[in-house]
């Protein structure tokens, strides 16, 4: 009786996919952390500001609280749906390799639930330099490119409930995603570039405090940055070189020959979660800021200079001089 073919290494596959999906899952969790500690800390918000995104004519500024839990809602869809495509794969379809290069379903759903989280959180840092610099070029830049590419990316959508097959990301729409990858990293460096100018410009002042906040807000714009551009960077380059790795969805040979054949979905993985996690570290890092002279905005109640975040503290004082031709009372000034 002739023993069963032996199954190829998984390490370059599904254990790639695997160690992706766990640092996710990890990233998901800081997420979760993060999201309790900004409704502590900025309680005082009405439920009103927390479940509505209005604009406030009086300063320009924009509560992103709507923002919140469409990213939580998003996010939880979306470890859902890759933990079961993990599941099914080596569980429900154990020892049946072929099942990688025709993924289930649930992990097809990842790609919009992925796409509009990062559309989400782009749009609010180009929002922000709207209100920064006071000019909308780039809001609506951002806007159609990201128009752009959640409609190919709804159309890749459609195409592959229709027919599940790994090789079309790599045959059909390798130029398509080649260049919808290309447009959020372009579109990253274009706000980040804009904030610090932004905050660069308003750091010549003499007064130290506001220099420090503004020191401080630049250095975070960057590191938030680095993460979600070098992210996207790796998947187009790991994307580009293993493109024609697997062209065929009959060839299982192909998928395992070559242990960085899926390695961008890695980074495809941890898209999402990181740019959840920059937005709640920008949100949360104003409690950072705070100090007697200097506060952070946290109530749509408080009184904040045009188009900034900066509440300065003021301080009334009454001076009162004596006039020594009366009757040595005082006479306020």
């Amino acid at each position: 009786m002739s023993s069963p073919p032996a199954l190829p290494a998984f390490d370059g596959t599904l254990g790639i996919v695997q160690i992706g999906l766990v640092v996710a899952t990890w990233l998901f969790g800081v997420e979760t952390l993060q999201t309790f500690n900004y409704f502590q800390i900025f309680e005082k918000d009405g439920k009103l500001m927390k479940g509505l995104v209005p604009l406030d004519s009086r300063s320009g500024l924009i509560h992103t609280y709507l923002v919140l839990p469409d990213n939580r809602l998003l996010e939880l869809g979306s470890t859902i749906a890759c933990w079961h495509s993990m599941y099914s794969i080596t569980v429900t379809f154990y020892g049946r390799p072929q099942h990688i290069l025709s993924p289930p379903i649930s992990l097809i759903f990842a790609i919009p639930l992925n796409v509009f989280i990062a559309v989400l959180v782009q749009t609010f840092f180009a929002y922000r330099v709207k209100v920064l610099s006071g000019r909308s070029h780039i809001l609506i830049l951002t806007c159609i490119v990201n128009a752009a590419r959640l409609g190919f990316n709804l159309h890749l959508f459609g195409t592959l409930l229709e027919n599940p097959v790994f090789s079309l990301l790599t045959t059909k729409f390798s130029w398509e995603i080649t260049v919808v990858s290309t447009f959020p990293l372009a579109v990253d460096m274009l706000i980040a570039a804009s904030l610090l100018y932004s905050l660069w410009t308003r750091r010549t002042t003499q007064f130290k405090h506001t220099n420090r906040v503004v020191d401080t807000l630049i250095m975070w714009t960057v590191e938030t940055t680095l993460l979600t551009t070098t992210s996207g960077a790796m998947q187009l380059i790991l994307f580009l070189a293993r493109r024609h790795d697997c062209k065929s969805s009959l060839e299982l040979s192909c998928l395992f020959a070559y242990d960085v054949a899926v390695s961008w979905l890695f980074f495809f993985l941890l898209q999402g979660r990181l740019f959840s996690n920059s937005l709640m570290a920008s949100l949360n890092g104003r409690a950072r800021l705070r100090n007697p002279d200097v506060l952070v905005n946290q109530s749509s109640n408080a009184t904040s200079l045009t188009h900034s975040n900066v509440v300065i503290r003021m301080h009334n004082q009454t001076s009162t001089a004596y006039d020594t031709t009366t009757m040595g009372k005082p006479e306020e000034l």
